[in-house]
């Protein structure tokens, strides 16, 4: 049997699984970020200081869906704050995704274990869309090209 995520037509027909706004469920709620740099040094990303949505992008250093954002993210979404998310320095290393965020300048990047579970993550690369005002989720998806990152922005207010 083949792996259906190798089979292009089969990827393209997936689409990200909304979460959030939910006329039948209530929204569900954002945390804040705390962590470290790839430099060792403390970084916490506080919700509810912009109008502007924040797009987390969960990443790994090793993970072949990942590149794409790892390079794409040098010149990220207009209107759109985003920050790479990471696995803390016992699982993920400082150095490798320093090297990876190097070209980054417009990217916050916290590596954080919490972060992983307060935003129920078990894949990777993973999106989070959240209206910063409200701390609210509007969208999450595992993510299997740039498009998808598009598809959750459309969601933002004005978007």
């Amino acid at each position: 049997m083949t792996n259906p995520l190798s089979d292009p037509e089969f990827v393209a027909g997936l689409r990200p699984v909304p979460s959030g706004l939910d006329d039948e469920a209530p929204p569900w709620p954002a945390a804040d970020l705390a962590g470290i740099r790839p430099d060792g040094s403390p970084v916490s990303f506080i919700l509810g200081t912009s109008g502007r949505p924040v797009l987390l992008v969960f990443l790994t250093t090793k993970c072949d869906g990942c590149d794409v954002f790892w390079t794409g993210l040098a010149q990220p979404p207009a209107d759109t704050d985003v920050v790479i998310v990471t696995k803390g320095p016992g699982e993920a290393e400082p150095g490798e995704v320093d090297a990876l965020a190097s070209g980054l300048s417009q990217v916050e990047v916290v590596m954080s274990d919490a972060a992983w579970s307060d935003y129920r993550v078990t894949g990777y690369p993973f999106l989070v869309l959240v209206e910063r005002r409200t701390r609210t989720i509007l969208g999450e998806a595992v993510a299997f090209g740039w498009s998808d990152i598009e598809t959750l922005r459309s969601r933002a207010p004005g978007g």
